[in-house]
């Protein structure tokens, strides 16, 4: 019999995996022990195992039932290794990750599939011994049990709300390429014990049978401790068994109705049926409702199609257990053929949970069986076209509109050719841009060529031809129309700094300097300056143009640690050429804070004034003019400073805070402390005892700055829309529209403020 080594069977599986995975590696996300490595080995190796095992085992005599399963073993490991091996010479031409989490990732994934395939490899050879068209049965038996274990994942994927998926041979898929945390944690190690029961099952079991001398296998029931491994294989398969039946509870697949059950709660409006975690307020799930026919009935009007008789809306309590329970954790998801959204709950207007209704909405219109734009019946999808629609049909509530957005993306020359981001190439661009760009061509098609036409070309037809014009003539027509568009000369730094980051695809060790993060940010919070310090500076070890890390740094520093460490890395950010603008602008604003704790007014009030001045964040410039305010207001500043900066070594305090703001309001009746009253009563949902408190900051008109104002008649809109006030809704209406109001030069909240004072005016069908 020939070695393991030497055989033909393993030296053609050990080459193709190798060739294989040394391709992949050089795209960079698989440059290396990781998850994506794992995933792209567990789809692979496992099937080589599985074809080489039950190929070499054909060879020759028949081996006993021990012999081949441990050659089955074998095979699977040694491939394994190949396949690790291959992360490793990547590894070593662009850097190690995390060599011990991933050789753990792999260990857990694409090894155990790949010992689970040369195990399978040893049964196939068995089966097909002896069949007529021996190598056909081969082959298709050895493809059919990882082939078909992955259909089972698609099917799940298909049937219920899940994204995820764990698999005997390909150990866990997380779903989303946007949540670059990936964790599979305690679950994968359940399941895996669930295959290591496969295993003993199939191991003890082999050990208690013999080939007889007809070739045939028997039980040998006077071998030495035949019953007890017998036993043993029982209790492996009851275990296997036992596993996967309680799928559900261990986190390892989910249905529809089990996620229901979980959160508790439910609730029907017109069109929508809403679940929920069962402790929110009877008043709060009915806005949820409320909400959801209202921004369905908005994106129908805005693609000018009828989406399905009824959408069904899965609002988690966050985005934790939206990751446990269906896949995504900070990822949104809609399933337009189950007619499904899947989002955390939010404030009364939901930000995102028109975009995720629009793709249901436009499921109307699309191929296929996923009910998409794309090619080969919908099968290969248009990921641009798919979010470009979405993105159309409900905006983002942003400084500037996506065609702004657009024209600044041009002044940098950042946009490809159109026509590239209605493909898979929309994958390979950070989402940031792709969006943005997918959303306002979109936009662009809808006003100059009507709803019809994207409507067809959701559903498959040529744009070319729908338009009578080629890709390159409506791609200068809409590079034309953009940059008709207004833009203030502020834009075009804060869209570098918005849209220089690269997509997924094209960082390295993503997955690792972003739960580095996370855990920094998690430090941070907790005050845990050490641990926090520590992890920030392992986030720059990988990567040095990570600025949220470093800003982090000097933050955590500066507040509550070194001071002085962390003055010099806000100030090296704040000198250094590289760094984006709006990072240079937190690290002075993280200094003036410190000038305003430490009393030194002039030069807070000084720094405020000029971010403010030059800033497009609408939100980050506002607060900025809350505090040049508060450090001018004796009376203010001891509950602003509460609010939004703590004191010298401790955080801020929103208890101390709406205290002191509520007692300065009725000393005073600043209409500064009666915005911010009125703003924290509607992000706690008091939305009618918040309604006097803007009220008198609106009235005040010019003692407000317009972002101020701005922010008061929006919030008063968000209670007048919630409270089902139709004469305030109206007047709102008139303050966002007047020529002499606070929105002028505000295009991009003006018209979200807008859009959601129509969509809340309309009394869903």
């Amino acid at each position: 019999m020939q070695s393991l080594v030497r055989s033909t069977p393993q030296r053609i599986a050990g080459a193709f995996v190798a060739v294989s995975l040394a391709g992949v590696g050089f795209i960079p996300l698989f440059g290396g022990p990781g998850y994506e490595h794992s995933l792209a080995s567990g789809l692979l190796v496992p099937s080589a195992a599985a074809l080489a095992t039950a190929a070499e085992l054909s060879l020759g005599d028949p081996e006993e039932p021990l012999v081949a399963v441990a050659r089955g073993i074998a095979s699977g490991l040694a491939l394994g290794a190949v396949a690790f091996v291959t992360a490793l010479v990547h590894a070593a031409r662009v850097g190690m990750c995390d060599l011990v989490g991933g050789a753990e990732s792999f260990a857990l994934t694409a090894l155990f599939g790949a010992v689970l395939g040369g195990v399978w490899g040893a049964v196939v050879a068995e089966i097909a011994r002896g069949r007529r068209r021996r190598r056909i049965a081969l082959v298709l038996l050895a493809l059919s049990l990882p082939v078909g274990s992955l259909l089972v994942s698609v099917a799940r994927f298909y049937t219920s709300p899940m994204i995820f998926a764990f698999d005997p041979f390909v150990g866990y898929f997380s779903g989303t390429l946007y949540d670059t945390v990936i964790d599979a944690g305690a679950e994968l190690a359940t399941y895996r014990a669930g295959t290591l029961g496969s295993l003993v099952f199939v191991l003890f079991l082999a050990s208690v049978l013999r080939r007889a001398p007809s070739g045939r296998l028997q039980f040998v029931p006077s071998a030495s401790g035949a019953h007890a491994r017998l036993a043993l294989s029982a209790c492996g398969l009851v275990a296997s068994v036992a596993v996967t039946w309680e799928g559900p509870a261990l986190g390892h697949w989910e249905t529809g109705a089990t996620i229901a059950r979980e959160l508790g709660g439910a609730r029907s409006g017109a069109r929508c049926d809403v679940v929920y975690a069962e402790s929110l307020l009877p008043d709060e799930s009915a806005l949820l409702v409320k909400d959801c026919d209202e921004q369905l009935a908005a994106v129908e009007r805005a693609l000018g199609a009828r989406g399905p008789e009824r959408v069904r809306a899965f609002f988690f309590r966050d985005a934790a257990e939206k990751k446990r329970l269906m896949g995504a954790a900070d990822t949104l998801i809609a399933k337009p053929w189950r007619a499904e959204v899947y989002v955390q709950r939010s404030v009364y207007p939901h930000p995102v949970l028109g975009h995720e209704l629009a793709h249901v909405v436009a499921g109307s219109l699309g191929r296929g069986p996923f009910r998409i734009a794309g090619s080969l019946g919908g099968l290969w999808p248009d990921p641009g076209l798919i979010e470009g629609v979405a993105v159309a049909a409900s905006p983002e509530d942003d400084e500037l509109s996506d065609a702004q957005w657009v024209h600044a993306m041009l002044d940098l020359g950042v946009v490809p050719p159109i026509k590239t981001v209605f493909s898979i190439g929309f994958l390979g661009v950070a989402a940031s841009k792709s969006y943005t760009l997918a959303g306002s061509f979109v936009r662009f098609v809808l006003d100059a060529h009507g709803t019809e036409v994207v409507r067809r070309w959701y559903g498959g037809a040529s744009l070319e031809a729908l338009t009578g014009k080629s890709w390159d003539a409506l791609d200068a027509d809409f590079r034309a129309a953009v940059l008709a568009t207004p833009l203030s000369p502020e834009a075009q730094s804060f869209a570098r700094a918005r849209f220089e980051r690269p997509a997924v695809f094209g960082r390295t060790c993503p997955h690792v300097v972003d739960g580095l993060r996370r855990n920094a940010d998690l430090c941070r919070a907790a005050y845990e300056v050490g641990r926090a310090t520590a992890a920030y500076e392992d986030v720059l070890t990988h990567d040095p143009h990570d600025w949220g890390a470093r800003y982090g740094l000097g933050v955590v520093n500066v507040r509550y640690g070194d001071e002085g460490k962390g003055a010099r890395v806000l100030h090296a950010m704040i000198d250094a050429e590289d760094v984006p603008r709006t990072f240079r602008d937190r690290a002075r604003d993280a200094l003036a804070d410190t000038a305003f704790l430490h009393g030194d007014d002039a030069r807070a009030r000084a720094e405020y004034d000029a971010l403010a001045a030059r800033s497009l964040d609408e939100d980050f410039a506002r607060t900025d003019e809350v505090k040049a305010l508060a450090v001018a207001d004796p009376e203010g500043r001891a509950a602003v400073e509460a609010l939004l900066l703590g004191a010298p070594g401790r955080p801020a305090d929103s208890v101390v805070a709406v205290a002191r703001i509520a007692a300065w309001e009725e000393r005073t009746a600043s209409p500064l402390a009666a915005y911010l009253v009125g703003r924290s009563l509607v992000a706690r949902g008091w939305f009618s005892a918040a309604a006097p408190h803007l009220d008198r900051a609106i009235a005040a008109g010019p003692a407000l700055t317009p972002r101020i104002a701005r922010e008061a008649i929006r919030q008063r809109a968000v209670v007048a829309c919630a409270t089902r006030d139709a004469a305030v809704r109206a007047r709102m209406h008139s303050l966002v529209v007047s020529e002499d109001g606070p929105f002028g030069a505000s295009s991009g909240r003006r018209l979200s403020t807008l859009r959601f004072l129509d969509r809340c005016s309309v009394t869903p069908p």
